[in-house]
């Protein structure tokens, strides 16, 4: 199963329809390139610990990562622009033992903390 096609995020408050541009049985990834060379990339995997798994070390990952890569303004060379790339991801590992609505609560905990004025803090390197 798989998120719908395509999705949609909010980039410094404009909308982004990335449409699916890849996808296997682990992930799937959407992505969209705008003119002026700038490029966003959803990646959406899955990782489970397999249906054999029976020890209390096996776990279960799941990612959901946004990048964005375009060209900046070289501060040390005038007229030069530099590839640049950021990324924001969220993972939420938990052993087989705890559940999806599990790790459901604790991603909804933090990103209720998250807010658009933490994020900020903790991009200014606030802990």
């Amino acid at each position: 199963m798989s998120f719908s096609d395509p999705q949609t995020i909010t980039y410094a408050g404009a909308s982004k329809t990335l449409p699916r541009s890849g996808q296997t049985a682990n992930e799937s990834v959407y992505r969209l390139a705008e003119s002026g060379g700038v490029t966003y990339t959803l990646l959406l995997g899955h990782q489970f610990a397999g249906s054999g798994a029976k020890g209390r070390g096996q776990r279960n990952r799941m990612v959901a990562r946004l990048t964005r890569e375009g060209l900046v303004s070289d501060p040390l060379a005038t007229g030069q622009n530099v590839p640049s790339s950021m990324s924001a991801t969220l993972t939420l590992d938990f052993p087989i033992l705890l559940t999806a609505a599990d790790a459901q609560n604790l991603a909804n905990a933090l990103t209720g903390l998250m807010t658009s004025a933490n994020v900020l803090k903790l991009a200014n390197g606030e802990t």
